[in-house]
């Protein structure tokens, strides 16, 4: 009874933690909470001076940035909580899957025809 009692703990406690990961990751999405900060990038900037020539090598024109920083963070910091959320969902998936083992009955159906008996010697 109490591997019974265990598995249904395993099995909120699984839930549980997918039902929280998710969330986060909504709220991620909807723009309620900041993601993690992992990543600070710096933003990608091409010289114009390169891309004119070298007659125009000596004009002080300013670099173009691509990808500006925020973009190229906020970017690379939503896709890394999407990535470590996932992982956590996995994991509670993980646990709530240990907990059904648990709770569910093993049934043996073995077939007499079938499979000799070790009593019976030939």
């Amino acid at each position: 009874m109490s591997e019974k009692v265990t598995g249904y703990a395993l099995i909120i406690a699984g839930l549980v933690i997918t039902l929280l990961a998710a969330f986060s990751v909504y709220s991620v999405f909807t723009g309620t909470v900041k993601p993690f900060a992992l990543f600070n990038f710096d933003g990608v900037s091409i010289p114009i001076s390169t891309l004119l020539g070298p007659e125009f090598a000596a004009v002080n024109a300013p670099d173009v940035e691509i990808f500006p920083a925020e973009v190229l963070n906020s970017t690379s910091n939503t896709l890394a909580h999407l990535f470590l959320m996932g992982f956590i969902v996995s994991v509670g998936a993980r646990i709530a899957n240990i907990g059904t083992n648990l709770v569910r009955p093993i049934i043996v159906k073995m077939d007499a025809k079938r499979v000799p008996s070790v009593l019976d010697p030939k």
